[in-house]
């Protein structure tokens, strides 16, 4: 979980303010499986993070979104 943290930190600090919830929505795409299983609350998670609670619907999106997604192998 420690690996998905730091990219949700960094989706949300290195990207312009404009991308920051596209960014986390991806992340969020991205890493769906393991923070599912993970069992944590999206409040535990963004905590963890350093991720503004503000953004927990962006997170919800990219988990919701997961199931019609492929991510592509270079980007896993």
């Amino acid at each position: 979980m420690e690996e998905i943290f730091r990219e949700l930190h960094d989706a949300y600090t290195n990207s312009a303010e404009g991308q920051r919830s596209c960014m986390v929505c991806l992340t969020s795409i991205k890493n769906a499986r393991r923070i599912i299983d993970s069992e944590l609350s999206l409040r535990q998670i963004l905590e963890c993070a350093g991720v503004p609670q503000s953004f927990a619907g962006y997170v919800s999106i990219g988990l919701n979104l997961c199931k019609y997604v492929d991510v592509k192998e270079e980007f896993r």
